[in-house]
């Protein structure tokens, strides 16, 4: 964060211009997007080889169309990209409004550790509120608690989505 010294010489924040929020956090979301949907395409279409690109795609579509998404065509594994965008477009809106509307969020995010810590817990908050309450109302099936998927979601979120976020939206 950029500082400014006060006539007391001591430093406060200067706020982010408009223009360079808004580029941050088409950055952000943009990088979060792309991070998780290559980890799990990493994951599901490459290691496993279980599915295909386009299938994982209709997956997400069919969180918002049902299951019948899955037998769609390319269109619909479209819209599971403008879906998984738009998940993550909103995930990294909430995180700007926390930091603006919460000063110990702000001042957290002033430090490498806090960075790190929020980061963390925010990548396993996400992954969380989507499992427990996003995932089930969309009609879709969670993850179960039992299944190793479950973990190692919550590791990549606390890994690959929140302190990405954390770093690019800091100051």
């Amino acid at each position: 964060m950029t500082a400014d010294l006060s006539v007391r010489g001591t430093a406060r924040p200067v706020a982010l211009s408009h223009d360079r929020l808004a580029s941050r956090y088409v950055v952000a979301g943009l990088m979060v997007a792309v991070l998780d949907l290559s980890f799990a395409a990493t994951y599901w279409v490459v290691l496993r080889g279980a599915i295909t690109f386009p299938r994982l795609l209709k997956g997400i579509a069919a969180g918002v169309l049902g299951r019948a998404a899955l037998q769609d065509g390319a269109s619909v594994a479209w819209l599971g990209l403008l879906v998984h965008c738009t998940v993550a477009f909103g995930w990294t809106a909430l995180f700007l409004l926390m930091r603006a509307r919460w000063p110990a969020f702000r001042r957290a995010l002033s430090t490498q550790r806090g960075i790190v810590s929020i980061g963390v817990a925010y990548g396993a908050s996400v992954w969380l509120v989507m499992d427990f309450i996003v995932i089930p109302l969309s009609g879709a099936t969670p993850t179960p608690l039992s299944s190793s998927w479950f973990y190692i979601c919550l590791v990549w979120h606390m890994i690959g989505v929140g302190p990405p976020m954390a770093i690019i939206l800091r100051d």
